[in-house]
Protein backbone atom coordinates (compact mmCIF):
# COMPACT_ATOMS: atom_id res chain seq x y z
CA UNK A 1 0.00 0.00 0.00
CA UNK A 2 1.35 3.39 -0.95
CA UNK A 3 2.00 5.95 1.77
CA UNK A 4 2.20 8.91 -0.65
CA UNK A 5 -0.69 11.39 -0.46
CA UNK A 6 -0.84 13.99 -3.23
CA UNK A 7 -2.65 17.07 -1.88
CA UNK A 8 -4.36 19.72 -4.03
CA UNK A 9 -6.42 22.64 -2.69
CA UNK A 10 -7.33 26.30 -3.02
CA UNK A 11 -6.11 26.99 0.54
CA UNK A 12 -3.05 29.07 -0.36
CA UNK A 13 -0.14 29.42 2.04
CA UNK A 14 -1.19 32.40 4.15
CA UNK A 15 -3.31 30.59 6.70
CA UNK A 16 -3.17 27.44 8.82
CA UNK A 17 -5.31 25.22 6.57
CA UNK A 18 -2.63 23.29 4.66
CA UNK A 19 -0.45 22.83 7.72
CA UNK A 20 -3.32 21.53 9.83
CA UNK A 21 -4.22 18.97 7.17
CA UNK A 22 -0.60 17.80 7.15
CA UNK A 23 -0.69 17.53 10.94
CA UNK A 24 -3.79 15.36 11.11
CA UNK A 25 -2.45 13.12 8.36
CA UNK A 26 0.78 12.54 10.26
CA UNK A 27 -1.09 11.99 13.51
CA UNK A 28 -3.28 9.32 11.90
CA UNK A 29 -0.54 7.74 9.78
CA UNK A 30 3.00 8.77 10.80
CA UNK A 31 4.57 6.92 7.86
CA UNK A 32 2.55 8.86 5.29
CA UNK A 33 4.36 11.26 2.95
CA UNK A 34 2.41 14.28 1.73
CA UNK A 35 3.25 15.77 -1.66
CA UNK A 36 1.73 19.22 -2.17
CA UNK A 37 0.74 19.39 -5.83
CA UNK A 38 -0.85 22.86 -5.72
CA UNK A 39 -2.45 25.12 -3.12
CA UNK A 40 -2.53 28.41 -5.04
CA UNK A 41 -5.56 27.45 -7.12
CA UNK A 42 -7.98 30.36 -7.31
CA UNK A 43 -10.67 30.14 -4.61
CA UNK A 44 -13.60 27.91 -5.59
CA UNK A 45 -12.03 26.95 -8.97
CA UNK A 46 -13.18 23.33 -9.18
CA UNK A 47 -12.13 23.09 -12.83
CA UNK A 48 -8.49 23.96 -12.12
CA UNK A 49 -8.34 21.61 -9.15
CA UNK A 50 -9.75 18.81 -11.30
CA UNK A 51 -7.06 19.43 -13.91
CA UNK A 52 -4.31 19.36 -11.28
CA UNK A 53 -5.66 16.20 -9.65
CA UNK A 54 -6.03 14.45 -13.01
CA UNK A 55 -2.44 15.37 -13.88
CA UNK A 56 -1.35 13.99 -10.52
CA UNK A 57 -3.10 10.67 -11.13
CA UNK A 58 -1.61 10.45 -14.63
CA UNK A 59 1.92 10.95 -13.28
CA UNK A 60 1.54 9.18 -9.90
CA UNK A 61 -1.14 6.53 -10.40
CA UNK A 62 -0.22 4.56 -7.29
CA UNK A 63 -0.57 7.49 -4.87
CA UNK A 64 -3.61 8.52 -2.85
CA UNK A 65 -4.95 11.80 -4.24
CA UNK A 66 -6.59 14.30 -1.88
CA UNK A 67 -8.27 17.18 -3.73
CA UNK A 68 -10.13 19.87 -1.79
CA UNK A 69 -11.78 22.80 -3.54
CA UNK A 70 -15.04 22.81 -1.72
CA UNK A 71 -17.44 25.76 -2.05
CA UNK A 72 -20.26 23.62 -0.61
CA UNK A 73 -18.44 22.50 2.53
CA UNK A 74 -20.83 21.63 5.34
CA UNK A 75 -23.85 22.15 3.11
CA UNK A 76 -24.96 18.60 2.55
CA UNK A 77 -22.65 17.41 -0.25
CA UNK A 78 -20.90 14.13 0.54
CA UNK A 79 -17.25 13.44 1.35
CA UNK A 80 -15.98 10.77 -1.02
CA UNK A 81 -13.47 8.03 -1.49
CA UNK A 82 -13.34 6.85 -5.09
CA UNK A 83 -11.43 3.74 -6.14
CA UNK A 84 -10.65 3.59 -9.85
CA UNK A 85 -10.43 0.54 -12.08
CA UNK A 86 -6.73 1.28 -12.38
CA UNK A 87 -6.33 1.09 -8.60
CA UNK A 88 -5.95 4.79 -7.75
CA UNK A 89 -7.68 6.11 -4.63
CA UNK A 90 -9.15 9.60 -4.64
CA UNK A 91 -10.47 11.58 -1.66
CA UNK A 92 -12.47 14.80 -1.87
CA UNK A 93 -15.91 16.40 -1.88
CA UNK A 94 -18.72 15.19 -4.11
CA UNK A 95 -18.71 18.21 -6.41
CA UNK A 96 -17.09 16.72 -9.50
CA UNK A 97 -13.51 17.67 -8.63
CA UNK A 98 -12.40 14.02 -8.56
CA UNK A 99 -14.13 12.80 -11.72
CA UNK A 100 -11.58 13.83 -14.39
CA UNK A 101 -8.87 12.07 -12.38
CA UNK A 102 -10.84 8.84 -12.70
CA UNK A 103 -10.68 9.13 -16.50
CA UNK A 104 -6.89 8.86 -16.26
CA UNK A 105 -7.11 5.60 -14.30
CA UNK A 106 -9.67 3.43 -16.06
CA UNK A 107 -12.85 4.99 -14.70
CA UNK A 108 -14.67 4.51 -11.41
CA UNK A 109 -14.77 1.04 -9.87
CA UNK A 110 -16.24 1.92 -6.46
CA UNK A 111 -17.31 5.04 -4.58
CA UNK A 112 -17.92 5.51 -0.86
CA UNK A 113 -19.43 8.22 1.29
CA UNK A 114 -17.08 8.73 4.25
CA UNK A 115 -18.72 8.17 7.64
CA UNK A 116 -17.17 10.68 10.08
CA UNK A 117 -17.86 8.43 13.06
CA UNK A 118 -15.57 5.82 11.50
CA UNK A 119 -12.61 8.18 11.66
CA UNK A 120 -10.33 8.47 14.66
CA UNK A 121 -10.77 12.23 15.09
CA UNK A 122 -13.16 14.73 16.63
CA UNK A 123 -16.60 15.58 15.27
CA UNK A 124 -16.21 17.60 12.06
CA UNK A 125 -16.36 21.36 11.97
CA UNK A 126 -18.89 22.40 9.33
CA UNK A 127 -16.45 24.74 7.62
CA UNK A 128 -13.36 22.51 7.63
CA UNK A 129 -14.10 19.01 6.36
CA UNK A 130 -10.61 18.98 4.80
CA UNK A 131 -9.05 18.80 8.26
CA UNK A 132 -11.70 16.79 10.05
CA UNK A 133 -12.87 14.23 7.45
CA UNK A 134 -10.96 14.24 4.16
CA UNK A 135 -7.36 14.42 5.41
CA UNK A 136 -7.93 11.77 8.12
CA UNK A 137 -9.59 9.52 5.54
CA UNK A 138 -6.62 9.87 3.18
CA UNK A 139 -4.28 9.06 6.07
CA UNK A 140 -6.22 5.95 7.05
CA UNK A 141 -6.07 4.74 3.43
CA UNK A 142 -2.33 5.42 3.40
CA UNK A 143 -2.00 3.12 6.42
CA UNK A 144 -3.61 0.27 4.50
CA UNK A 145 -7.24 0.40 5.66
CA UNK A 146 -9.81 -0.45 2.99
CA UNK A 147 -12.20 2.28 1.84
CA UNK A 148 -15.18 0.11 2.76
CA UNK A 149 -14.17 0.29 6.43
CA UNK A 150 -14.63 4.06 6.67
CA UNK A 151 -17.29 4.63 4.03
CA UNK A 152 -20.66 3.46 2.79
CA UNK A 153 -20.94 2.33 -0.83
CA UNK A 154 -22.63 4.70 -3.28
CA UNK A 155 -24.53 4.30 -6.51
CA UNK A 156 -22.08 5.66 -9.09
CA UNK A 157 -24.92 7.35 -10.95
CA UNK A 158 -25.52 9.55 -7.89
CA UNK A 159 -22.11 11.25 -8.04
CA UNK A 160 -21.87 14.90 -9.06
CA UNK A 161 -20.74 15.43 -12.64
CA UNK A 162 -17.32 16.76 -13.69
CA UNK A 163 -16.53 20.47 -14.21
CA UNK A 164 -15.67 19.74 -17.86
CA UNK A 165 -16.30 16.98 -20.38
CA UNK A 166 -13.94 14.83 -22.41
CA UNK A 167 -13.56 15.47 -26.15
CA UNK A 168 -16.07 14.39 -28.74
CA UNK A 169 -15.19 13.03 -32.19
CA UNK A 170 -16.71 14.52 -35.34
CA UNK A 171 -15.36 12.90 -38.46
CA UNK A 172 -11.65 13.66 -38.65
CA UNK A 173 -11.84 16.30 -35.89
CA UNK A 174 -11.88 16.23 -32.10
CA UNK A 175 -13.81 18.94 -30.29
CA UNK A 176 -12.79 19.65 -26.71
CA UNK A 177 -12.97 22.32 -24.04
CA UNK A 178 -9.99 24.40 -23.04
CA UNK A 179 -9.60 23.21 -19.46
CA UNK A 180 -6.53 25.04 -18.23
CA UNK A 181 -3.91 27.68 -18.93
CA UNK A 182 -0.57 27.12 -17.24
CA UNK A 183 1.68 29.86 -15.89
CA UNK A 184 3.57 30.04 -19.19
CA UNK A 185 0.38 30.69 -21.17
CA UNK A 186 0.11 27.26 -22.77
CA UNK A 187 -3.47 26.06 -22.97
CA UNK A 188 -4.62 22.50 -22.40
CA UNK A 189 -7.67 20.89 -23.96
CA UNK A 190 -9.65 17.88 -22.78
CA UNK A 191 -7.99 15.40 -25.13
CA UNK A 192 -5.92 12.92 -23.12
CA UNK A 193 -2.43 11.91 -24.14
CA UNK A 194 -3.45 8.46 -25.32
CA UNK A 195 -5.94 9.85 -27.83
CA UNK A 196 -3.69 12.72 -28.91
CA UNK A 197 -0.72 10.53 -29.85
CA UNK A 198 -3.00 8.12 -31.69
CA UNK A 199 -4.65 10.86 -33.73
CA UNK A 200 -1.68 13.13 -34.33
CA UNK A 201 1.63 11.53 -35.39
CA UNK A 202 4.77 13.35 -34.33
CA UNK A 203 5.85 15.71 -37.11
CA UNK A 204 2.44 16.12 -38.72
CA UNK A 205 0.65 19.42 -38.56
CA UNK A 206 -2.64 19.97 -36.80
CA UNK A 207 -5.18 22.74 -37.09
CA UNK A 208 -6.84 24.12 -33.97
CA UNK A 209 -9.85 26.39 -34.30
CA UNK A 210 -10.61 28.17 -31.03
CA UNK A 211 -12.63 31.37 -30.66
CA UNK A 212 -11.69 33.68 -33.52
CA UNK A 213 -8.28 32.04 -33.99
CA UNK A 214 -7.25 29.38 -36.45
CA UNK A 215 -3.90 27.94 -35.38
CA UNK A 216 -1.80 25.59 -37.48
CA UNK A 217 1.11 23.99 -35.69
CA UNK A 218 3.26 20.87 -35.80
CA UNK A 219 2.59 18.12 -33.32
CA UNK A 220 5.91 17.87 -31.53
CA UNK A 221 7.65 16.28 -28.60
CA UNK A 222 8.77 19.46 -26.87
CA UNK A 223 8.54 23.25 -27.02
CA UNK A 224 11.85 23.75 -28.81
CA UNK A 225 10.74 21.64 -31.77
CA UNK A 226 9.77 25.02 -33.25
CA UNK A 227 11.58 28.35 -33.47
CA UNK A 228 11.14 30.92 -30.73
CA UNK A 229 7.76 32.61 -31.05
CA UNK A 230 6.21 29.78 -33.09
CA UNK A 231 3.27 27.61 -31.97
CA UNK A 232 3.55 23.90 -31.27
CA UNK A 233 1.06 21.23 -30.21
CA UNK A 234 2.22 18.51 -27.84
CA UNK A 235 1.37 16.43 -24.80
CA UNK A 236 2.86 18.17 -21.78
CA UNK A 237 3.46 16.85 -18.27
CA UNK A 238 -0.25 17.18 -17.46
CA UNK A 239 -1.10 14.40 -19.90
CA UNK A 240 -3.45 16.59 -21.94
CA UNK A 241 -3.09 17.91 -25.49
CA UNK A 242 -1.49 21.33 -25.13
CA UNK A 243 -1.01 24.30 -27.45
CA UNK A 244 2.08 26.35 -26.65
CA UNK A 245 4.21 29.11 -28.12
CA UNK A 246 7.94 28.57 -27.72
CA UNK A 247 9.14 31.21 -25.25
CA UNK A 248 5.75 32.95 -25.40
CA UNK A 249 2.12 32.77 -24.29
CA UNK A 250 -0.32 30.97 -26.58
CA UNK A 251 -3.27 32.10 -24.47
CA UNK A 252 -2.35 35.78 -24.84
CA UNK A 253 -1.50 35.55 -28.52
CA UNK A 254 -4.73 33.83 -29.49
CA UNK A 255 -7.06 35.27 -26.84
CA UNK A 256 -7.91 31.92 -25.29
CA UNK A 257 -9.51 31.40 -21.88
CA UNK A 258 -10.65 28.28 -19.97
CA UNK A 259 -14.07 27.17 -21.15
CA UNK A 260 -13.43 28.00 -24.80
CA UNK A 261 -14.14 25.24 -27.31
CA UNK A 262 -11.30 24.01 -29.53
CA UNK A 263 -11.72 21.95 -32.69
CA UNK A 264 -8.57 19.99 -33.52
CA UNK A 265 -7.82 18.06 -36.69
CA UNK A 266 -4.81 16.67 -38.45
CA UNK A 267 -3.99 18.38 -41.73
CA UNK A 268 -1.67 15.58 -42.76
CA UNK A 269 1.16 17.81 -44.02
CA UNK A 270 4.56 16.62 -42.90
CA UNK A 271 7.04 19.08 -41.36
CA UNK A 272 10.32 19.34 -43.21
Amino acid sequence: MTSIICFTSDFGSGDTWVGMCHAVIYRSCPQARVVDLAHDIAPFDIRKAAVVASSGVWQLPDAIHLAVVDPGVGGGRRDLIIVTRGGAMLVGPDNGVLVPATWRSGGIAEAYSIVPEHLDFRAPLATFHARDILAPAAAILACGVQASVIGEPLDLASLAGPPFALYTADGDALTAEVIDIDRFGSFRVAIPAEEAVQRFPIGDRIEVAVGHALIEAPFGRTFSDVARGEPVALVDSSGWLTLAVHMGSAAERYGVEPGAVARCRRTGAQVG
